[in-house]
């Protein structure tokens, strides 16, 4: 089908400002583009390397229209606002080596950015999860229709476009039937109060209260966190520490405060026990989601508590404790009188935030995952001095010892040690045995660092120290292999190599069997904290 766009009238800054009942006038304060939105959605955060999308909003106000829909299937159906922006040009080549070779990216950062560009409409409709069908009367609107039905409900939408210059901008968002007519007129309303221009004013002051927080600052990273300031989506803000720019949408200022002592403490301790092969000096983003919910809006992996994600550079979680007040009667009693607290979101932080270091630490890859999720698992449990600001000890992890206790003497489970150890990415998290595998890592760790048998054992003693240094240098010598510019894909081959050559490195000389054999019987002396 041929691609027909109007061209979009710019109004003036001052009209787009005077939004109408029932919306709100929004602004990018990183993008020149503004427009209204309805005040029956609230926005969500885009990740930092979203290409496409301007602004995403979800349905918070139930309408008269969607009464009688249970709470289970507003959830799962999750309408959705939109705003999108693209230059309509053929798409470039990524990256470009010596004598016109053509390189792909070389960080996930880079392959995440290329994926989330569009070039062309019809890119762009393989990026709309509807199939979209053009309304006769208006050449640059189209009903979305999917296959998604909740009983005798289906899921619809309506997308609108328009064209400024090269750009091609607009709004799609999507419900269910019922409310498709209301929808409808304001999706219509979002997308004819799009307004490409600059904003003038606007930004400069933003950017002038920004650039005083960093006036007399020593912080690392100031340009980086200052980008991240303007991108904040509304209602979030941002708290500095020394390595980390923490972004929340909370108003537990307890849980704040905790969460900017511990994640410095816990980065020094991985530093000591964990040398980096070179500088890490990368000011990553900790952003902290209000709820469970706002969470999975965001990007949150389904059954995932929090995840670090090296292209994000992000380390997500989310505010266990407001989650907890905003449950339903159902939930609550699902959880068999477990009650969510601000333990849980620190258990949670100490746990990625290891993933974040050790990725850097080791050269910009993930180690084993039993190495990985082990360690993470073990960090979960470290006590932080209110006073001294260091870790004073390591609990048991309060999620993964009673598993590992019942897999030990039940046999229910049970995962053969070196199948753990040897389990690449795909098996790891595989849905079936993901917890297994959890609690099995965790389990294994803590033998190797709070066992007698383990320091009695001049092999057994090593090998968490041996597998860190082996896989260092193992990638270290395998990512030279490519030369200097090594694309992602180099990348994954020599992580994939040097976890191999530093678990045989590791596992030399062991007894696997033995060890497996008195680690087991261990487990079931581990107490209860």
């Amino acid at each position: 089908m041929a691609l027909r766009i109007l061209p979009l009238v710019l109004v003036t800054a001052a009209v787009v400002a005077q939004a109408p009942p029932g919306f709100k006038t929004y602004e990018n304060k990183l993008a020149p583009l503004k427009f209204f939105y309805s005040t029956s959605f609230k926005e969500v955060p885009l990740p930092p390397t979203e290409q496409l999308l301007v602004a995403k909003f979800v349905l918070h106000k139930k309408p008269r229209e969607l009464k009688k829909v249970s709470a289970q299937v507003m959830k799962a159906a999750a309408p959705e606002l939109r705003i999108f922006m693209f230059e309509d040009r053929a798409a470039p080549v990524t990256g470009g080596g010596e004598g016109g070779e053509e390189r792909g990216p070389s960080t996930v950062r880079e392959a995440m950015e290329a994926r989330s560009r569009v070039h062309s409409w019809e890119q762009f409709e393989k990026r709309v999860p509807f199939k979209l069908e053009a309304d006769g009367r208006d050449p640059d609107a189209f009903r979305m229709t999917s296959n998604r039905r909740f009983g005798k409900l289906g899921v619809v939408g309506r997308l609108v476009r328009k064209k400024a210059g090269s750009k091609i901008v607009g709004a799609y968002a999507w419900t269910l039937e019922p409310h498709l007519k209301k929808l409808d007129k304001i999706v219509d309303r979002v997308a004819r109060s799009i307004n490409v221009n600059d904003l003038g004013g606007a930004s400069d002051l933003v950017n002038e209260r920004i650039d005083r927080i960093y006036r007399r600052s020593k912080l690392a990273g100031v340009e980086w966190r200052k980008k991240v300031r303007r991108g904040l989506a509304k209602g979030w803000k941002a708290v500095d520490t020394e390595h980390y720019l923490v972004v929340h949408h909370t108003k537990n200022q307890g849980l704040i405060k905790r969460i900017t002592r511990d994640i410095e403490a816990m980065r020094s301790f991985y530093m000591e026990l964990f040398p980096p092969s070179g500088d890490v000096d990368r000011v990553s983003v900790l952003r902290l989601c209000q709820t469970k919910d706002e969470y999975h809006q965001y990007g949150g992996p389904p059954n995932t508590g929090g995840f670090w994600h090296p292209g994000n550079e992000e380390l997500v979680l989310f505010d266990y404790s407001y989650t907890q007040r905003t449950m339903t009667a159902a939930q609550k009693k699902a959880m068999r009188g477990r009650r969510l607290s601000s333990k849980d979101s620190m258990l949670v932080l100490r746990h990625e935030a290891f993933h974040q270091y050790i990725f850097y630490a080791i050269g910009e890859f993930s180690p084993h995952d039993w190495f990985n999720e082990g360690y993470g698992d073990y960090f979960s449990g470290a006590v932080v001095h209110s006073n001294t600001g260091r870790v004073r000890h390591i609990n048991p992890s309060p999620w993964r010892i009673d598993r590992a206790k019942r897999m030990a003497s039940e046999g229910k489970g049970w995962l053969p040690l070196e199948k753990i150890l040897k389990a690449e990415r795909a098996q790891f998290y595989n849905r079936s045995r993901i917890g297994d595998y959890y609690a099995g890592a965790w389990a294994f760790v803590y033998f190797l660092k709070h066992s007698k048998e383990a320091a009695a054992n001049e092999r057994w003693s090593k090998i968490l120290d041996t597998y860190f240094e082996a896989v260092q240098d193992a990638y270290g010598e395998q990512i030279a292999k490519f030369g200097e510019r090594p694309t992602l894909a180099n990348k994954q081959v020599a992580g994939f190599e040097a976890r191999k050559e530093a678990l045989q490195a590791t596992l030399a000389g062991v007894d696997i069997e033995e060890l497996e054999r008195v680690w087991r019987a261990w487990i079931l002396e581990i107490p209860q904290k």
